[in-house]
């Protein structure tokens, strides 16, 4: 996730999500497992109540990793490095449709490998949409979260259908509305793929990193639709173009 656009993530994360989880906060231990899927699910309820379900004495079941408010605001209730009880227990998982899920099977914990995130809202209400701020918010949270485990774990958390998930592909029973259909779940793919790339349409091109170099240099621009076309054949008017802002880039 290179770029001359990447922001310091760990800056961001101090200012950005605001650790509340308690004593009371029900985690476990990850038995060293590396957290390879990011569980996305929806509250059914507001952010005041999951925060006070998730730190109450009464809560004996159930917490999140994470909690992304309607406006945007992230709360973390258990330290990435510990489990956390969202995605149920292997009991539950004779329902999965999630490829990891089902290869690591009924003697894997899904909360063992995952790291969860809860949305506010209610299905009934929006169907697993997010607020814009809201999906803003979340898209940052799981670019974080992909970092962190790399920088903690050394692995990789690949964006794709297959890591970034929702609840109800653990459990489709019990959880099928969770987090919703309509979820974003490519809008977020599609942002952690494309960060820090100027174009994206160049992500894994053998040409991808000249590309961003001469793009941060100013000596080439892409098409309207975000595009650069690497592959596309180079009109004579294109190589004008080219070839004078290489000059003028020579002059300065």
């Amino acid at each position: 996730m290179g770029g001359g656009d990447e922001m310091d993530l760990k800056a961001w994360a101090q200012q950005n999500i605001q650790f509340v989880g308690n004593s009371y906060t029900n985690k476990s231990s990850r038995n060293q497992r590396i957290p390879e899927i990011i569980v996305n699910h929806i509250s059914e309820g507001s952010m005041s109540s999951m925060i006070s379900w998730f730190t109450s004495p009464n809560n004996k079941v159930s917490s999140a990793h994470f909690g992304v408010s309607k406006t945007g605001k992230i709360y973390q209730f258990v330290a990435i490095e510990d489990c956390a009880w969202a995605n149920g227990l292997t009991s539950g998982i004779e329902n999965a449709t999630a490829e990891l899920v089902l290869k690591k099977g009924e003697s894997e914990n899904p909360n063992w490998y995952s790291v969860s995130i809860e949305h506010e809202g209610v299905w009934s209400e929006t169907k697993g949409a997010l607020t814009p701020e809201q999906l803003e918010a979340t898209k940052m949270l799981h670019l974080y979260i992909i970092e962190y485990v790399k920088e903690k774990y050394g692995h990789e958390i690949v964006p794709s259908r297959k890591t970034i998930i929702g609840h109800h592909e653990i459990d489709k029973s019990q959880r099928a509305n969770c987090p919703g259909e309509l979820f974003p779940y490519r809008e977020i793919i599609d942002f952690l793929t494309y960060y820090g790339l100027p174009f994206k349409d160049i992500k894994g091109h053998w040409a991808e990193d000249l590309i961003v170099s001469a793009y941060e240099q100013g000596i080439i621009k892409g098409y309207h639709d975000g595009t650069f076309r690497p592959d596309a054949p180079m009109s004579r008017a294109e190589g004008v173009a080219l070839a004078m802002a290489v000059l003028n880039k020579l002059k300065k």
